[in-house]
């Protein structure tokens, strides 16, 4: 735009002088107009105009933006602020049913929350366990266990605070409680009879046969009693079970398990008979015990006998 408003004012300016010598006044045959003149400074004119247009033409190129306005546009760039991106907000679904949060370590049972049901795990105090259904007293619910996916089982509500409509819950029938059928005691018991005499000259002993009949296991064992003829005494204890032929120890036994057997005498000195016995009344007690020396549970047997 602006090299063509300049091209246009030295096309006036042309015009204007050429006009100029034309109105010159007419003189001598000397003032004749010098036509290559006029000729020569329209010519240069032209020239000049064209060089200011071409130079305010280059002004208008890009490639060669002046100085300033690459200076402006730097600094409208760095005022420009820049762009924060706004991070995506998921939101979280609360989910619905209702939960228990225990108040206090809790046993969790299978079939029902009683002592007499199988404990499945332990809930710990402040764990979060999904409900999946009460008993219809609404005081105790059906959980999936915290601590296996594929099972479920019974919490007793009183150490647990509840979040969640429990009106919607499924009444679950517990299993009933099992009938208690307590387990008998063993009873210690044996079974004791007479087998015959023994005897390794001068010495006469008697030999009974013995008999574990119960789950206990005896350790030791006492035989006392009396000869009704003669009243010789008999107070004789081991922790052992030997077995006698003649004068010879033939088997000895550390215990008796349930259903094993041995044979006992009255061997040890001081309590075998220096005489025969044969046709006395003897009387005799067998005692039995679970442990060492007498101890723990004993059971004795009465036996009465004419070798």
């Amino acid at each position: 735009m602006k090299a063509r408003y300049i091209v246009s004012i030295l096309f006036v300016f042309l015009i204007t002088l050429s006009l100029s010598a034309c109105n010159m006044p007419i003189g001598t045959a000397n003032s004749t107009p010098d036509l290559d003149a006029t000729v020569d400074a329209e010519v240069a004119l032209e020239h000049m105009a064209e060089t200011r247009v071409a130079g305010t033409l280059g002004a208008e190129n890009p490639a060669e933006e002046p100085t300033m306005t690459k200076t402006v546009a730097a600094m409208i760039q760095l005022d420009t602020p820049t762009q924060t991106l706004t991070p995506t907000i998921t939101l979280t679904t609360t989910p619905e049913g209702v939960f228990l949060t225990m108040t206090a370590d809790t046993n969790c049972r299978q079939g029902a929350p009683y002592s007499a049901f199988k404990i499945l795990a332990t809930i710990k105090t402040g764990e979060k366990v999904e409900v999946l259904g009460r008993n219809p007293e609404n005081d105790s619910y059906y959980v999936k266990n915290p601590y296996d996916a594929n099972s479920k089982c019974w919490v007793y509500g009183k150490y647990a605070t509840v979040n969640g409509d429990t009106s919607a819950l499924q009444v679950v029938t517990m299993q009933p409680t099992p009938t208690f059928t307590p387990t008998p005691t063993p009873v210690p018991d044996f079974s004791v009879s007479y087998v015959g005499l023994e005897t390794c000259p001068p010495n006469w002993v008697f030999k009974l046969f013995i008999k574990n009949t119960s789950d206990k296991v005896w350790q030791s064992m006492q035989i006392s009693g009396t000869d009704t003829v003669t009243g010789f005494v008999i107070n004789q204890s081991s922790n052992v079970f030997e077995d006698w032929v003649g004068c010879a120890v033939v088997l000895t036994q550390g215990d008796l398990t349930k259903g094993e057997t041995s044979n006992v005498l009255n061997t040890s000195p001081g309590n075998f008979f220096v005489y025969n016995p044969t046709g006395n009344l003897i009387n005799v007690t067998v005692r039995l015990c679970t442990q060492d020396g007498l101890l723990g549970e004993c059971v004795a047997k009465n036996l009465s006998f004419t070798p």
